[in-house]
């Protein structure tokens, strides 16, 4: 089976840190809980074990307060991130509730903005 790359190495939720479990193991647990119940737990390496929510999309309620919360998108978007480019993404969500959002070059957006602002 084929899992995507998000799922191939997603941390285990409430696992110790000393223990692993296999990253198809995980993935297919955390496809069902975000399946489910919309939000799973994960303890992330990366972070140095610290603990964030994961959850189906930005609408899931009843997620458990003090986390940081990361969509499954997020998640897909910062498999492309170095390790101290995840630790900074992670900082901003702790301190401002950042969101990850996909990469552009700006332009089409401000060539928008420009005409709706300075009509000819």
């Amino acid at each position: 089976m084929s899992l995507p790359l998000w799922k191939q190495s997603a941390p285990a939720a409430g696992q110790k840190e000393i223990e692993s479990q296999p990253a198809e193991v995980v993935a297919e647990r955390t496809e069902e809980l975000l399946m489910t119940r919309g939000w799973c737990l994960w303890r992330c390496s990366v972070l140095s074990g610290e603990v964030i929510a994961v959850t189906r999309n930005e609408l899931v309620e009843g997620v458990p307060l003090g986390y940081p919360v990361y969509t499954k998108q997020e998640l897909e978007l910062l498999l492309e991130a170095d390790d101290a480019a995840v630790r900074l993404v992670h900082e901003a969500k702790k301190l401002v509730g950042a969101r990850v959002v996909p990469k552009t070059t700006g332009y089409p957006l401000r060539r928008e903005y420009e005409e709706e602002n300075n009509p000819v």
